[in-house]
């Protein structure tokens, strides 16, 4: 029987472990709060993808009301999948979308509403990630800012 290094049982590890660690890192809080967290973690290079995501609105700079503003997405170069799986493509994945920092959806969707926000100035950030939750390298993402009234 073949000895298995040291170095190879911790890559095998490794790469057993990063699976778990992903969904349970992309997945609710047990309370039901909706909080998210989502810890990059990666065991090898990661593929480059042609996307591009912009922000439609809110626009940078807008003022928006502090109950139902509307986040709209314009994704080219790949296409939105619901489907999570660690076999990942370049032109497939989902949306992150956080504000101030704070993951609140990871969607297939190019619209949703905003969760309502306290008056002030809040950064959006938009980024287009592979089907198993990992950025991508570089990464496909885009940011801005708006104001609640």
């Amino acid at each position: 029987m073949r000895r298995i290094g040291v170095r190879t049982r911790a890559l095998m590890v490794v790469a057993l472990a990063v699976p778990a660690l992903v969904l349970v890192a992309c997945s609710s809080s047990p309370d039901g709060g909706g909080s998210v967290t989502v810890t990059p973690a990666s065991a090898g290079p990661r593929p480059a993808s042609p996307a591009v995501v912009t922000i439609v609105e809110p626009k940078n700079g807008a003022t928006v009301p502090a109950q139902g503003a509307t986040l709209q997405v314009k994704l080219t170069g790949a296409t939105l999948t619901s489907v999570t799986s660690q076999d990942i493509s370049p032109t497939e994945g989902h949306l992150h979308v956080s504000v101030d920092d704070q993951l609140i959806s990871m969607t297939s969707g190019l619209k949703e509403t905003l969760p309502d926000l306290a008056p002030g100035r809040h950064t959006l950030q938009v980024e287009f990630v592979a089907s198993d939750h990992l950025p991508f390298d570089p990464r496909v993402i885009t940011r801005g800012f708006f104001e609640v009234s």
